[in-house]
Protein backbone atom coordinates (compact mmCIF):
# COMPACT_ATOMS: atom_id res chain seq x y z
CA UNK A 1 0.00 0.00 0.00
CA UNK A 2 1.46 3.35 -1.25
CA UNK A 3 1.53 6.25 1.39
CA UNK A 4 -0.74 7.86 -0.35
CA UNK A 5 -3.34 5.35 -0.55
CA UNK A 6 -2.82 5.44 3.72
CA UNK A 7 -3.43 9.12 3.89
CA UNK A 8 -6.62 8.65 2.60
CA UNK A 9 -7.75 6.10 5.31
CA UNK A 10 -7.12 8.44 7.95
CA UNK A 11 -9.70 10.83 8.09
CA UNK A 12 -8.94 14.49 8.58
CA UNK A 13 -10.15 16.37 11.78
CA UNK A 14 -12.65 18.38 9.56
CA UNK A 15 -13.77 15.24 8.31
CA UNK A 16 -14.03 13.22 11.68
CA UNK A 17 -15.52 16.89 13.14
CA UNK A 18 -18.86 16.87 9.75
CA UNK A 19 -19.06 13.13 11.64
CA UNK A 20 -20.41 14.92 14.55
CA UNK A 21 -22.26 17.60 12.75
CA UNK A 22 -20.08 20.14 13.60
CA UNK A 23 -17.88 22.93 11.08
CA UNK A 24 -14.50 24.21 12.31
CA UNK A 25 -15.66 27.75 11.56
CA UNK A 26 -18.55 27.29 14.75
CA UNK A 27 -16.15 26.13 17.05
CA UNK A 28 -13.79 29.20 15.92
CA UNK A 29 -16.72 31.55 16.62
CA UNK A 30 -17.70 30.65 20.02
CA UNK A 31 -14.09 30.75 20.93
CA UNK A 32 -13.70 33.52 19.93
CA UNK A 33 -17.24 35.29 21.80
CA UNK A 34 -15.94 33.50 24.97
CA UNK A 35 -12.25 35.39 24.78
CA UNK A 36 -14.00 38.71 23.86
CA UNK A 37 -15.74 38.12 27.00
CA UNK A 38 -12.95 37.12 28.88
CA UNK A 39 -11.20 40.15 27.64
CA UNK A 40 -14.02 42.62 29.07
CA UNK A 41 -13.57 41.58 32.40
CA UNK A 42 -13.82 43.70 35.06
CA UNK A 43 -10.77 44.62 36.49
CA UNK A 44 -11.99 45.00 39.63
CA UNK A 45 -14.27 41.89 39.65
CA UNK A 46 -14.04 38.63 41.14
CA UNK A 47 -10.66 36.60 40.34
CA UNK A 48 -12.97 33.99 38.64
CA UNK A 49 -14.87 36.70 36.60
CA UNK A 50 -12.72 36.31 33.38
CA UNK A 51 -13.04 32.62 33.04
CA UNK A 52 -17.08 32.27 33.87
CA UNK A 53 -17.61 35.16 31.45
CA UNK A 54 -15.70 33.16 28.95
CA UNK A 55 -17.23 29.97 29.50
CA UNK A 56 -20.70 31.66 29.82
CA UNK A 57 -20.10 33.31 26.62
CA UNK A 58 -18.77 30.47 24.61
CA UNK A 59 -22.12 28.06 25.53
CA UNK A 60 -23.98 30.90 24.55
CA UNK A 61 -22.41 31.63 21.27
CA UNK A 62 -21.90 27.77 20.60
CA UNK A 63 -25.43 27.07 21.30
CA UNK A 64 -26.70 29.59 19.22
CA UNK A 65 -25.01 28.81 16.45
CA UNK A 66 -25.78 25.43 16.18
CA UNK A 67 -29.88 25.79 17.32
CA UNK A 68 -29.54 27.77 13.68
CA UNK A 69 -28.62 24.79 12.16
CA UNK A 70 -31.43 22.46 13.88
CA UNK A 71 -29.49 21.52 17.07
CA UNK A 72 -31.44 21.37 20.48
CA UNK A 73 -30.59 23.14 23.68
CA UNK A 74 -30.32 20.79 26.92
CA UNK A 75 -30.66 22.64 29.96
CA UNK A 76 -32.48 19.82 32.07
CA UNK A 77 -29.39 19.91 34.27
CA UNK A 78 -27.76 22.95 34.08
CA UNK A 79 -24.75 21.83 31.79
CA UNK A 80 -25.18 23.45 28.92
CA UNK A 81 -25.04 21.26 26.54
CA UNK A 82 -27.19 21.19 23.35
CA UNK A 83 -28.33 18.09 21.15
CA UNK A 84 -27.92 17.02 16.84
CA UNK A 85 -31.41 16.74 15.54
CA UNK A 86 -30.60 13.29 13.98
CA UNK A 87 -27.36 12.02 15.43
CA UNK A 88 -27.16 10.99 19.03
CA UNK A 89 -24.66 13.56 20.43
CA UNK A 90 -24.59 15.82 22.79
CA UNK A 91 -22.21 18.83 22.48
CA UNK A 92 -20.79 20.35 26.01
CA UNK A 93 -17.51 22.60 27.03
CA UNK A 94 -15.00 21.89 28.85
CA UNK A 95 -11.72 23.08 30.33
CA UNK A 96 -8.89 20.74 29.61
CA UNK A 97 -5.44 21.40 30.48
CA UNK A 98 -1.61 22.02 29.11
CA UNK A 99 -1.94 18.35 26.61
CA UNK A 100 -5.29 19.32 25.03
CA UNK A 101 -5.06 19.80 21.30
CA UNK A 102 -2.14 17.54 21.07
CA UNK A 103 -2.82 13.42 20.35
CA UNK A 104 0.25 12.55 21.56
CA UNK A 105 -0.13 14.38 25.38
CA UNK A 106 -2.56 13.05 28.14
CA UNK A 107 -5.28 15.38 28.39
CA UNK A 108 -7.08 15.86 31.47
CA UNK A 109 -10.11 17.96 32.64
CA UNK A 110 -8.77 20.66 34.61
CA UNK A 111 -11.88 19.59 37.20
CA UNK A 112 -13.36 17.09 38.50
CA UNK A 113 -17.06 16.35 37.13
CA UNK A 114 -20.24 15.84 39.46
CA UNK A 115 -23.35 13.70 39.04
CA UNK A 116 -24.83 15.33 36.32
CA UNK A 117 -22.25 15.32 34.06
CA UNK A 118 -20.96 11.58 35.19
CA UNK A 119 -24.93 10.40 34.54
CA UNK A 120 -24.90 11.87 30.65
CA UNK A 121 -21.41 10.05 30.29
CA UNK A 122 -22.81 6.32 31.05
CA UNK A 123 -23.14 5.58 27.27
CA UNK A 124 -19.75 6.73 25.75
CA UNK A 125 -17.45 4.36 24.18
CA UNK A 126 -15.18 2.58 26.40
CA UNK A 127 -12.66 2.53 23.15
CA UNK A 128 -11.48 3.90 20.36
CA UNK A 129 -13.52 2.19 17.13
CA UNK A 130 -15.91 3.99 15.40
CA UNK A 131 -17.73 6.89 16.10
CA UNK A 132 -21.43 5.42 15.78
CA UNK A 133 -20.49 1.89 15.68
CA UNK A 134 -23.22 -0.20 18.09
CA UNK A 135 -25.49 2.43 19.75
CA UNK A 136 -27.77 0.41 21.77
CA UNK A 137 -30.45 3.08 21.27
CA UNK A 138 -32.07 5.96 21.30
CA UNK A 139 -31.34 6.99 24.87
CA UNK A 140 -27.38 5.43 24.19
CA UNK A 141 -26.18 9.26 23.64
CA UNK A 142 -22.77 10.02 23.22
CA UNK A 143 -21.62 12.93 24.91
CA UNK A 144 -18.68 15.02 23.42
CA UNK A 145 -17.12 18.03 24.57
CA UNK A 146 -15.39 21.41 23.27
CA UNK A 147 -12.17 21.18 24.86
CA UNK A 148 -10.26 24.33 25.45
CA UNK A 149 -6.99 25.35 27.88
CA UNK A 150 -6.67 29.39 27.59
CA UNK A 151 -2.56 29.44 27.62
CA UNK A 152 -1.29 33.42 28.53
CA UNK A 153 2.30 33.97 26.86
CA UNK A 154 4.07 37.03 27.22
CA UNK A 155 2.77 38.99 23.88
CA UNK A 156 -0.39 36.45 23.45
CA UNK A 157 -2.86 34.48 24.20
CA UNK A 158 -3.39 31.00 22.53
CA UNK A 159 -6.48 28.61 23.16
CA UNK A 160 -5.48 24.76 22.94
CA UNK A 161 -8.21 23.17 22.12
CA UNK A 162 -10.25 20.07 20.72
CA UNK A 163 -13.39 18.29 20.63
CA UNK A 164 -13.49 14.66 22.07
CA UNK A 165 -15.59 11.93 23.78
CA UNK A 166 -14.61 10.80 27.43
CA UNK A 167 -14.70 7.75 29.02
CA UNK A 168 -17.86 6.74 31.53
CA UNK A 169 -16.26 8.78 34.51
CA UNK A 170 -17.42 7.91 38.12
CA UNK A 171 -18.44 11.25 39.71
CA UNK A 172 -16.21 13.47 42.08
CA UNK A 173 -13.34 12.65 39.20
CA UNK A 174 -11.13 14.38 36.52
CA UNK A 175 -12.01 13.13 33.30
CA UNK A 176 -8.59 11.40 32.27
CA UNK A 177 -9.47 8.63 29.66
CA UNK A 178 -10.75 9.20 26.30
CA UNK A 179 -12.65 7.13 23.78
CA UNK A 180 -11.90 9.87 20.61
CA UNK A 181 -9.79 12.83 20.66
CA UNK A 182 -9.81 15.20 17.82
CA UNK A 183 -7.10 17.81 18.19
CA UNK A 184 -7.51 21.18 16.09
CA UNK A 185 -4.77 23.72 15.61
CA UNK A 186 -4.45 26.35 18.52
CA UNK A 187 -6.03 29.82 18.07
CA UNK A 188 -4.40 33.03 19.21
CA UNK A 189 -5.51 36.29 20.28
CA UNK A 190 -3.79 39.53 21.36
CA UNK A 191 -2.70 39.41 24.89
CA UNK A 192 -5.04 39.99 27.65
CA UNK A 193 -4.83 42.56 30.23
CA UNK A 194 -7.65 40.76 32.60
CA UNK A 195 -5.96 38.13 34.98
CA UNK A 196 -6.11 34.79 32.97
CA UNK A 197 -7.26 33.22 36.68
CA UNK A 198 -10.60 30.76 36.02
CA UNK A 199 -13.06 29.29 37.88
CA UNK A 200 -15.65 25.99 37.54
CA UNK A 201 -17.05 25.91 34.19
CA UNK A 202 -20.39 24.11 34.68
CA UNK A 203 -23.04 24.23 37.27
CA UNK A 204 -23.50 20.75 38.32
CA UNK A 205 -26.62 19.49 40.54
CA UNK A 206 -27.14 16.15 41.72
CA UNK A 207 -29.80 14.46 40.11
CA UNK A 208 -31.87 11.39 39.66
CA UNK A 209 -32.46 10.22 36.14
CA UNK A 210 -35.57 8.01 34.86
CA UNK A 211 -35.90 5.67 32.26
Amino acid sequence: MTSAAFRKLTPTADEQLADLGLRQAVLDRAIAAGIDARAASPPFGPTNAPGLLDWIHRVGTLRQLLAAEGWQRLDHWNAGLIRHPSRPVLLGTLQGNRGTGSAEAPLRSDYAKGPAIAAMMRDNDHDQFALFENVRSSEGLKLWFLVTYPLQLEDRLVVLREVSQPEPTPQNQVIERWAHRIPLPPMEFPQLKAPNVDGPEEVDFPISLRR
